[in-house]
């Protein structure tokens, strides 16, 4: 069933408002399966946001509203990065910008994620800034995807740590780091951003890979699992959010926030959470990408002027219910941390993207020069 939605959603391409994946309460989006167990991210199948009806239908239309309505295909998944997609739903912030959302779809992976923007079956998502990157490098002109705005311009990523004796808080990141010697750490996949970032922290250290035990577990149910059980140490979060469910979950503790302030520059000041859009879509519809950016502008505002109702409905949507202290806390980590750090209307640095740049070439991901600020940012989208 996954397979023929990807392969009957890609062959739509840019055909503008059909139905993709079976009509789904918006309330019961974000819940996972498994009893007792907190899942957050990107591991839920596609799926539709809403009912047969797109988003839309405001009286009263915005500045910089779309002349006529039209629908735009947004890419989203679980957890406190996206929350700004599911503002925009809850509070019909969509319909005064003429933007008719009829469903959310939801990638199993990042990976295919960026392969539904390629192929025009998603035409907005929060991505991640290394792979849009390699992306780019490796994709057709016009079918890549391009960078129009920095929803999160901070590092996310964190080390979560199962119970037994760890570095206090007070302790430096080499210390904190030192720590995993000879420890199986967890990552989403081998290769994956999560993996990434691992290497990135080892680094940052004066680590070396086999200094620790990389293991692939998958999602983070999985990874809860293995730590309750022993299997595994420690686990790389990709949320601020997911991150202290886990340590909460295992009972155990987040030993390293990779945005925290004893945390080096190479690693503290990755930016991680693009908004993408394919690249001949957003040269051609600048109108488009601009109401959808002001869209989410809106959920900003209401995110930071509505903590307590914002934490709720994270709490409801990703958490089950079960974590309001943690729904709390990562909307402080937003609110207090992220935000203020966002250039107005999520323009995009260039430091930011040259920063990306020279980590992916210190990694030997990408050689530096490959892809430059003016290639992956168009023009309107530049800070």
């Amino acid at each position: 069933m996954m397979t023929r939605e990807f392969d009957r959603t890609a062959s739509i391409g840019r055909t503008r408002g059909a139905a993709i994946g079976p009509a789904t309460s918006r309330r019961n989006l974000f819940k996972f399966a498994g009893a007792g167990v907190l899942a957050i991210g990107a591991g839920s199948l596609l799926a539709a946001c809403g009912g047969n009806e797109a988003v839309g239908g405001a009286s009263t239309k915005a500045e910089g509203a779309l002349a006529t309505p039209t629908p735009f295909t947004v890419g989203s998944s679980s957890g406190d990065n996206f929350l700004i997609d599911v503002v925009n739903v809850d509070q019909n912030q969509f319909a005064p910008y003429n933007l008719e959302v009829p469903k959310f779809i939801y990638p199993q992976s990042v990976v295919q994620g960026m392969q539904m923007v390629s192929a025009g079956a998603i035409e907005g998502a929060a991505m991640d800034t290394m792979l849009a990157m390699l992306s780019f490098a490796n994709g057709q002109k016009g079918n890549r995807p391009v960078i129009v705005g920095m929803r999160m311009p901070v590092n996310t990523y964190n080390m979560i740590v199962g119970p037994g004796s760890w570095p206090d808080q007070g302790a430096g990141f080499v210390e904190k780091m030192g720590s995993l010697k000879g420890k199986k750490i967890g990552v989403t996949a081998i290769g994956a951003g999560t993996d990434r970032q691992l290497d990135l922290a080892l680094k940052a250290a004066g680590m070396e890979r086999g200094d620790i035990t990389a293991v692939a577990v998958g999602q983070i149910p999985a990874a809860i699992a293995q730590i309750k059980n022993g299997r595994l140490d420690a686990y790389v979060g990709f949320t601020y959010g997911s991150g202290l469910s886990v340590a909460t979950q295992v009972q155990g503790q987040m030993l390293i926030d990779f945005s925290g302030g004893d945390t080096p520059e190479l690693l503290s000041a990755l930016q991680v959470c693009p908004l993408v859009m394919r690249e001949d879509n957003a040269e051609a519809h600048e109108d488009v990408a601009n109401a959808w950016l002001a869209a989410q502008w809106d959920a900003k505002t209401w995110i930071e002027k509505n903590r307590a109702a914002a934490a709720a409905l994270l709490n409801a949507g990703t958490f089950n219910n079960e974590a309001p202290v943690e729904a709390g806390k990562a909307i402080d980590f937003m609110v207090d941390r992220a935000f203020p750090k966002v250039s107005p209307n999520w323009k995009v640095t260039r430091g930011g993207i040259e920063h990306v740049a020279d980590v992916m070439d210190q990694l030997g991901m990408l050689k530096k020069g490959t892809v430059s600020y003016e290639d992956i940012v168009p023009p309107f989208a530049r800070a």
